[in-house]
């Protein structure tokens, strides 16, 4: 038995031993395969170490090259991409915080081998409910998202929940809508040609977050600026550091609001299709921020509440320490409007904090006011919307170093008369501080979603405007939105008396347009719902002109109402208080300024201001002329669309202008100009220019005359008081003076120009005209390279449009366009009178009475009348 069983034991020994012989390499093969899995695409794309940002997106940089790895739950999100300029080598190309553009609307797509970037189309909207559903589907499908970029798909993550591709091309690279060249900076008036540097841009940092990533680079160029046949900068270098941030937009977003051509607030245009429109419909989107109670029961029975999102500002640490609390108080003060419509605490400003590791002012989740070390001379403060919605989701305000400049000039040239404070090169900050917080507030108001309306100061009397009482309670204006300024119609001694020389903090119309913007509608089901309800409030307050809204005109003021930097209702009356108002600031300027003004620096540019400043009263009188008023007018609003301006304030604002026209050599203030580098004379280049103006008047008031029908201010009548004018001393049998020969010589020539003919006789040289489409050039090109450049610029922005000087032909359409607005009024009508011709005869007229003139003088005013009939036969034989 022993024996069996060891028999037994030496058998299962050799058949273990068996079972334990050594594998063949196959199997050894088989079995490293099964212990080490084969490695992934994603493990060999980041096997090395490489930083990595994880939120919305895992971001990952590899040795430069920037990877986005993109869930399944995130394709089909919509999103904005917006890039911010961090840094930057020239800041004439760009400021540090500004935004180079608007945000692309963009969606990640896939299919099995490639990720598209698409940019959304959400321009055509339909009622996506009922029978509307089919038409939906074919409007989606003849407006598809077009594809800005197709990336390969690099790897699926290890739970294949998601994938992977290369973005590089996208943040180190020169895409046009990301550019550094921003929209807002100086080069924009000048042709750009840019080449891309590759090998000196490079991928920056990288942060991520749950509803958004933020992507660093540096990028690199050369640029060429060039205008006409002059090269300015050749072959210049320029490098910035970009902050691109793309940001997860609601799944649902806010329901718009829908406004109209009769409300100051910014639109975002949608083009609607619906069964129950027998057209394609345009309608508007208002923007504005998400703005709701906390507690709507507590709202509906008239308490205060919080917002459920506060509106914040973030304030730049870089500023000059003086200026931050005026621009602190600037947001600050925008809660009282809001208070009036149950918020409190509706917006704020705060510190850039320093303990939020998400926190990034160039991060388009945040809203800042920056800082611009630059010599701009401007402040601004533009926003991006959802543009599903017209909801803000961003804004900024950008304040340039200069615009302390800018105040201090504003400040002397319309209030040094009255207030001494100002009578100084460093204004106190008592006063200056003031205008800060006055133009950020400005600033706001764009932020929040409004326009300019430059009809607000329109509505208050001038001479309220010398009132102590009524400055003190409403300012210069209705509206800090209009360009209204300070207080140029104040006299000397109007400030002991208690007259305010500032706009308010708000005028009625802002009480108005908060209400109108924010205000819940909370029993509304949809949005046109609540138009149904909203558009109810502009009609019942169109009869009142203090709620109108006056667009800003660009190529030509045709409503005299809606000017830039205007005051009161009357503008030959505030101009001549404007203009009394310069000659005594002029006079004193050195008796104030001198010895603070060693170099004569300052007294140069308050006298480039001065003249500037008279030349916008001359225009704010002259958009008068063949003036027409505009309402935007809706169903059941009682007021007019459209009516000429009366026909005696068209006739005086004419004769005013006429007027200055023998009354302007206080301009050329001997004391002040025998210390500047100046030749000639300022007085006479605004004379010969306001000559050109004026004899082209007839055929700026032919439309306004076609519309009056009755007591029209007609294009011969208006001829006729130019030339009665001009020729005065010659019909009387006067020898003309200097300045009456200087203003006859540009007749002749203005009037041969009208007439269609081709002038080559004498005539002021024409570089030192100051004519642009809309009357007198705003800035004077005589005095200075800088200023000369500033009013290029400003003639090459705004001119566009309707010519305000051209012949009107028989028939002709006339577009107030360019406007800052939309739905901008246009008129047709026919006119039978053709002023070509009828300045054509009045140059025949003219030459016959020189004629009979010339033969009856004597010595220079002989050779003047036979010098003039030589240039008009000279034309007319052309």
């Amino acid at each position: 038995m022993i024996r069996k069983l060891l028999v037994l034991l030496l058998c299962l020994t050799a058949a273990t031993a068996t079972a334990k012989k050594p594998k063949s390499s196959a199997s050894k093969k088989a079995e490293s395969s099964a212990e080490k899995p084969k490695e992934s695409d994603y493990d060999k794309l980041f096997k090395e170490k490489h930083t990595v940002a994880d939120g919305m997106f895992r971001l990952h940089d590899v040795k430069g090259k920037l990877y986005f790895e993109i869930p399944d739950s995130l394709f089909g999100r919509e999103m904005l991409l917006g890039s911010t300029i961090s840094e930057v080598s020239d800041n004439a190309a760009a400021t540090t915080g500004s935004k180079s553009d608007y945000p692309l609307h963009v969606v990640f797509t896939r299919n099995d081998r490639s990720v598209q970037l698409r940019t959304v189309n959400c321009e055509n909207i339909t009622d996506e409910t009922g029978a509307s559903r089919a038409l939906a589907e074919a409007v989606k499908r003849n407006t598809a998202d077009p594809i800005l970029r197709n990336y390969k798909i690099e790897a699926w993550n290890r739970d294949s929940t998601a994938v992977v591709v290369n973005v590089t091309d996208l943040f180190v690279a020169d895409v046009e809508e990301m550019s550094p060249f921003s929209k807002y900076g100086l080069y924009t008036a000048f042709e750009l040609k840019k080449t891309f540097q590759t090998e000196r841009s490079m991928l920056g940092e990288i942060k991520a977050f749950s509803d958004n990533v933020v992507v660093r680079s540096t990028l690199s160029y050369i640029f060429t600026l060039t205008r006409g046949r002059t090269t300015l900068v050749k072959d210049q270098p320029l490098t910035a550091v970009m902050t691109r941030s793309l940001v997860l937009l609601p799944r649902e977003p806010y329901r718009p609001r829908i406004t109209d051509s009769r409300m100051s607030v910014f639109p975002t245009g949608k083009v609607l299709f619906s069964e129950r429109e027998q057209r394609a419909k345009v309608i508007y989107y208002a923007h504005r921020w998400r703005l709701e109670p906390s507690d709507m029961d507590a709202w509906k029975r008239g308490e205060r509440v919080a917002p459920k999102k506060q509106i914040v500002f973030y304030v730049d640490d870089g500023f000059p320490e003086m200026w931050k609390k005026h621009i602190f108080e600037a947001v600050d003060q925008w809660n009282e409007p809001f208070g009036r419509i149950g918020f409190k605490n509706a917006i704020a400003a705060k510190p850039y904090p320093k303990d939020d590791p998400e926190f990034d002012p160039d991060n388009i989740k945040y809203s800042c006011i920056r800082y611009a070390p630059i010599a701009i001379a401007n402040a601004m403060g533009p926003s991006w919307v959802d543009p599903r919605s017209g909801e803000i989701l961003n804004a900024s305000v950008y304040v340039y170093h200069d615009v302390m400049k800018l105040l201090n000039n504003w400040l002397f040239v319309q209030t040094a008369q009255a207030d001494e404070r100002v009578r100084a090169v460093t204004i106190p900050e008592e006063v200056i501080g003031d205008g800060l917080r006055y133009v950020v507030a400005h600033e706001v108001g764009h932020c929040l979603g409004y326009m300019h309306n430059m009809s607000a100061s329109a509505v208050i009397p001038v001479d309220s405007l010398r009132s102590p009482s009524f400055t003190q309670k409403y300012g210069t204006t209705t509206s800090i939105m209009d360009y209204a300024r300070f207080n140029y119609v104040a006299r000397p001694g109007d400030r002991e008396r208690g007259v305010k020389f500032t706009p308010p903090r708000f005028g009625l119309y802002d009480y108005y347009a908060v209400k109108w913007l924010y205000t819940p509608v909370p029993d509304a089901a949809t949005a046109a719902d609540e138009y149904a309800v909203t558009s109810k409030w502009i009609t019942g307050a169109a009869a009142d002109s203090v709620y109108r809204f006056g667009k800003q005109q660009f190529s030509r003021s045709i409503d005299p109402r809606s000017q830039s930097e205007d005051l009161g209702d009357d503008a030959v009356k505030a101009s001549g208080y404007g203009i009394a108002n310069l000659k005594y600031i002029l006079g004193n300027m050195n008796a104030w300024i001198g010895a603070q003004d060693p170099d004569f620096s300052q007294r140069r540019t308050l006298y480039d201001e001065v003249l500037t400043q008279y030349i916008r009263y001359l225009n704010h009188v002259l958009a008068n002329v063949g003036g027409i008023y505009f309402a935007e007018k809706m169903e059941g609003d009682p007021v007019e669309a459209y009516r000429s301006v009366p026909r005696e304030r068209q006739r005086e604002a004419l004769l005013f202008c006429l007027a200055q026209l023998k009354d302007m050599k206080w301009l050329d203030n001997a004391e002040l100009i025998r210390d500047m580098p100046l030749m000639g004379s300022p007085a006479e280049s605004i004379m010969a220019s306001l000559v050109s103006v004026v004899v082209a008047a007839p055929a700026r008031v032919a439309l306004s005359a076609a519309l009056a029908e009755k007591e029209a201010y007609t294009p011969e009548e208006c001829r006729r008081d130019v030339y009665e004018f001009v020729w005065a001393s010659t019909l009387k049998g006067r020898t003309p003076d200097a300045l009456e020969m200087m203003l006859q010589r540009e007749y002749v020539r203005s009037l041969s120009l009208s007439a269609g003919l081709k002038y080559t006789g004498t005539g002021a040289r024409e570089e030192k005209k100051l004519v642009s489409d809309e009357g007198l050039m705003p800035v004077p090109a005589f005095l200075g390279e800088h200023a000369a450049r500033t009013a290029a610029l400003t003639a090459c922005g705004e001119r566009c449009g309707h010519d305000p000087f051209e012949t009107f032909s028989a028939a002709h359409r006339v577009d107030t366009a360019p406007l800052l607005g939309y739905g901008s009024p246009r008129l047709n009508y026919y006119d039978p009178r053709n002023t070509e011709a009828g300045d054509y005869a009045a140059l025949l007229k003219l030459r016959a009475m020189l004629r009979t003139k010339s033969a009856s003088a004597t010595g220079e005013a002989r050779l003047h009348y036979e010098l003039l009939l030589r240039n008009i036969e000279k034309a007319l034989k052309k």
